[in-house]
């Protein structure tokens, strides 16, 4: 029987938060009436919010990297032991996607950013907070703007998703799992308890 910590550690706590308030910003800033990448073709990229843009996306490439390394070498709190086969399924399911919007969403950016420049002034001005210019993967056409688009798609149903879940855990289950990602809690390493996993498979 595998013995886990009841809370994340404050490493996988801090760099949940900050990564989620980046992802957060991307996702939903153009709800607010503004698109930072959405530059009429023959216009010009120099401003600062296709950099800021740019920029914020490839640090969640960054912390996405850090968290994915830093999971694999600390396995995460257990999952209530009541908690039903499919919620386990659904967890693991949910976080490997997370992971691979973090990585994929940066992606498939940098590569939509060559042929979106391509009828745009001043891609080259498009930099990781102004120190590397950002237009430097190869142009594979603009299937990869759709395709970061459909991922931005899936992101933003995937935090409701997440967010309702997480609602629904702290006020309809009462399970305690918000507090192991509270950043305002004091962990304790002595507090442990017995490990859920889905069926017939390992906790990564």
């Amino acid at each position: 029987m595998n013995v886990h910590a009841k809370r994340y550690t404050r490493t996988a706590i801090w760099l949940h938060w900050i990564t989620a308030i980046l992802m957060l910003v991307m996702l939903f800033q153009q709800m607010f009436g503004d698109n930072w990448m959405r530059v009429p073709i023959g216009a010009s990229l120099a401003g600062w919010k296709p950099s800021a843009h740019a920029s914020i996306g490839i640090l969640i490439l960054l912390l996405g990297l850090a968290r994915l390394f830093w999971r694999v070498a600390n396995p995460p709190p257990a999952l209530p032991v009541a908690m039903p086969s499919w919620q386990v399924w659904a967890s693991h399911v949910t976080h490997w996607m997370f992971y691979a919007l973090m990585l994929g969403l940066p992606v498939t950016g940098m590569l939509a950013l060559v042929p979106y420049g391509a009828d745009r002034l001043d891609v080259d001005q498009v930099s990781f907070f102004g120190l590397i210019p950002t237009g430097f993967m190869p142009d594979l056409g603009t299937w990869t703007g759709a395709a970061h688009e459909l991922l931005t798609n899936i992101a933003k149903l995937l935090v409701i998703v997440h967010v309702l879940a997480a609602l629904k855990h702290q006020f309809w289950d009462r399970d305690g799992l918000m507090g192991r990602m509270s950043p305002m809690r004091k962990a304790s390493s002595k507090a442990a308890y017995s490990e859920q996993t889905a069926p017939n498979s390992s906790r990564q």
